[in-house]
C-alpha cells in the first residue's frame, strides 16, 4: 500500500464537500496520465498550462481502467472522486507529505548536473537497493511534474530516496530541492547544456548550485572538485583527479581496471561500461555511499553490475556489428568524451552518426565545428540537423536535415563484420524519433536478406 485514500482526502480534499466513502480504499500508485492507470491507482488530472490537455476529461476513463480514486478541481458526482482546489497543488502537497512521513533515519538524495544525472541516479539506486528499501525517480522524471510525482510515489517504508532534478530555465531547481528536502545534494557537473535561457555559464552554475535550497541544515553537498570554490558549508568533493575527497582514475593494470581512492584509502574498481565520463559518475556515486556510512567494498561489488540507462551508452552486438546507443542526449563535453573513448578502443572501422546539439545559444556554431574536429580520423561520419550543416559542408561530410532522411537499408549494407556504430545527438534528433530501434531492425534484416 502506498497511500490510504482517506489520508489523501485529509491532506488535499475539500472538507465541506460531499465526501466519497474511501474507508477501505488503498492506493498502490499515482498517475497523471490516464493511459497508464492500473487497478489500484490514484489518478490526478492536470490542466493547462501544466498539461497539454485538461485531464478532467479522462477521469471516467481512469476509473474504468481501475483507478480506486481520482482528484478533481471541478464539481463531480462520481464516486471515488476527491474534490480539491487545484490538482497540481494537490500533487505537490502529496509529494511533500510523502517526504515528511519518512522515518527520521531515512536519507534522501537529490541529484543535479548538466550531463549524466540519470546514470548516476540509476547507479546509486542499484547500490542502495542492496542495503535497504530504496525509492528513486523513474526515467528522467526531473522537472516540475516529475519531482512531485516521484515524491508522491515514495512508500513510507523507504530508507533511501533518490531524486533527479533538472532545469531549462533560471529559478527551477531551488523550488524542487525545497520539495525534496535532501540530506545529500549532488552536483555532478556544470557544462554548457540547456544554456540558451541563461546569461552565461556563471548563471547556469548558480542555478545548479541552487540544489542546496532545500538541503537540510545538517546535510552535505557532494560536488565535482572544480565547483568547490563556489560554495560554502559542509561539502564532499569527487573527481577523476586524486586531489578530491573521492577520486576514480585509470590504472596501468589493463583496460577497464580503475582505482578508487576515498580519503586516501584505495580500492580496485571495475565499471559496467567503458568511458572516461563514467569515472566522475562512479566517483560521485562512491562519495554518496561513503557519506551514508555504508560498506564501500560491497558497494564496489554492486557497481560492477549497475545498469546503463537506455540511450546513455548501451552497447549491442548485432550479428558482429557493435551499436553504441548514446541517442538520449548530447552536449559538447559528452561528445568529446565519447569520441575520445572510441579512440582508445582496439582498431577497427568506426561509423559516427552525430546529431546536432540543442540549447547551446551563441556557443552552438563553435561547438558543432569542434565536434567535427574531434571526429577526424574515424572511418565514416554522418551528421544530422541544420546546426551541423555548414561545418559538415566545409569538411565534405554528408549532412541530413532529419534522421528520418537516412536510408538505413543502404547504410547497413555498407557495414562489415567488426564495425562499430556510434549514434549520439540531442534527444529530439534520434531518441524522440526511435532512430536506434529502427537501425537495430535494419541490422537484423541485413543478416537475413
Amino acid at each position: 500500500m502506498l497511500w490510504h485514500a482517506e489520508d489523501i482526502l485529509q491532506l488535499v480534499g475539500f472538507k465541506a464537500e460531499r465526501l466519497p466513502n474511501l474507508a477501505e480504499t488503498y492506493v498502490h500508485d499515482v498517475q497523471i496520465d490516464s493511459r497508464k492507470v492500473k487497478p489500484g491507482d490514484l489518478f490526478i488530472p492536470l490542466t493547462p498550462p501544466i498539461a497539454a490537455r485538461d485531464g478532467h476529461d479522462y477521469i471516467i476513463e481512469a476509473l474504468n481502467r481501475g483507478a480506486v480514486a481520482a482528484l478533481s478541481s471541478k464539481p463531480s458526482d462520481l464516486d471515488r472522486v476527491i474534490r480539491v482546489s487545484d490538482t497540481f497543488d494537490a500533487l505537490v502537497t502529496l509529494g511533500r507529505a510523502a517526504r515528511q512521513r519518512l522515518d527520521p533515519a531515512a536519507r534522501v538524495i537529490a541529484i543535479t548536473g548538466s550531463s549524466g544525472k540519470t546514470t548516476l541516479r540509476a547507479w546509486i539506486e542499484h547500490i542502495l537497493s542492496a542495503f535497504n528499501d530504496t525509492h528513486a525517480s523513474e526515467g528522467s522524471f526531473n522537472n516540475h511534474l516529475g519531482v512531485p510525482l516521484s515524491l508522491a510515489r515514495m512508500p513510507a517504508s523507504t530508507r533511501y530516496g533518490i531524486f533527479e532534478v533538472g532545469t531549462n530555465h533560471p529559478g527551477e531547481i531551488g523550488p524542487l530541492s525545497d520539495q525534496i528536502k535532501p540530506d545529500i545534494a549532488v552536483v555532478l557537473n556544470v557544462l554548457p547544456v540547456h544554456i540558451g535561457h541563461f546569461n552565461g555559464l556563471d548563471a547556469l552554475r548558480s542555478e545548479k548550485l541552487a540544489i542546496t535550497a532545500g538541503l537540510k541544515s545538517d546535510g552535505t553537498l557532494v560536488l565535482e572538485q572544480a565547483l568547490n570554490e563556489h560554495v560554502s558549508g559542509r561539502t564532499r568533493t569527487f573527481s577523476a583527479e586524486t586531489s578530491a575527497n573521492v577520486s576514480v582514475s585509470p590504472t596501468n593494470l589493463g583496460p577497464g581496471l580503475l582505482n578508487a581512492v576515498i580519503d586516501g584509502h584505495a580500492f580496485p574498481l571495475e565499471l559496467p561500461a567503458l568511458g572516461e565520463h563514467l569515472q566522475a559518475t562512479a566517483a560521485a556515486c562512491l562519495a554518496v555511499v561513503d557519506q551514508l556510512g555504508l560498506d564501500i567494498p560491497q558497494a564496489i561489488r554492486c557497481l560492477r553490475s549497475a545498469p546503463i540507462p537506455k540511450g546513455r551508452g548501451n552497447r549491442a552486438n548485432i550479428h558482429g556489428i557493435t551499436l553504441i546507443d548514446e541517442s538520449y542526449n548530447a552536449n559538447p563535453e559528452s561528445m568529446r568524451l565519447a569520441l575520445k573513448s572510441l579512440r582508445q578502443e582496439p582498431e577497427g572501422r568506426v561509423h559516427l552518426v552525430l546529431g546536432e546539439m540543442h540549447e547551446l545559444g551563441d556557443l552552438s556554431p563553435t561547438a558543432h565545428r569542434d565536434v567535427l574536429n574531434w571526429s577526424n580520423g574515424f572511418y565514416n561520419c554522418l551528421t544530422v540537423g541544420p546546426e551541423f550543416s555548414a561545418p559538415s559542408q566545409e569538411r565534405g561530410i554528408r549532412n541530413y536535415a532529419d534522421s528520418n532522411d537516412i536510408d538505413l537499408k543502404l547504410f547497413v549494407s555498407q557495414l562489415n563484420q567488426g564495425d562499430q556504430i556510434l549514434v549520439k545527438g540531442s534527444n529530439k534528433v534520434f531518441w524522440a524519433k526511435q532512430f536506434v530501434p529502427r537501425l537495430e531492425a535494419a541490422l537484423q534484416q541485413r543478416n537475413t536478406s
